[in-house]
């Protein structure tokens, strides 16, 4: 189990009430963003506009979407993202996403990885 359901379920209320979360973003997102017409840049300033869970796999994802991009919405990990200092949340955000990465690098994955499952084929009798 990466994550504590009921620290991340208090997390995500109080993410909630803040809306929206000024953050910056990372290497990460900036690379993920490249496919698309408006990139994002290292360190660009964004909003962090919603949130969910995505369970264990995914942990707390957010809707960054620039307004100039609606038509594509950025939605990434938190731990894709650096939280603005002197924000109320900065710490305990910074403290969820240290965690989270230290548990996945122990589970040997090294950083957030995502998966893309293809159904299975059917049987012919």
């Amino acid at each position: 189990m990466i994550d504590d359901y009921a620290k991340v379920k208090a997390l995500l209320e109080k993410m909630k009430a803040g809306l929206p979360i000024p953050v910056r973003a990372t290497a990460d997102l900036a690379r993920a963003t490249k496919q698309f017409p408006t990139k994002i840049a290292v360190g660009q300033e964004l909003a962090i506009k919603s949130v969910f869970y995505m369970g264990d796999e995914g942990g707390i994802m957010c809707d960054v979407t620039p307004p100039d991009m609606m038509m594509t919405p950025i939605i990434c990990s938190l731990t894709h993202l650096v939280v603005i200092p002197g924000h109320p949340l900065a710490d305990e955000l910074a403290a969820y996403q240290d965690a989270r990465t230290r548990k996945l690098a122990r589970q040997g994955s090294g950083r957030p990885m995502s998966v893309t499952i293809k159904p299975k084929k059917k049987w012919r009798r």
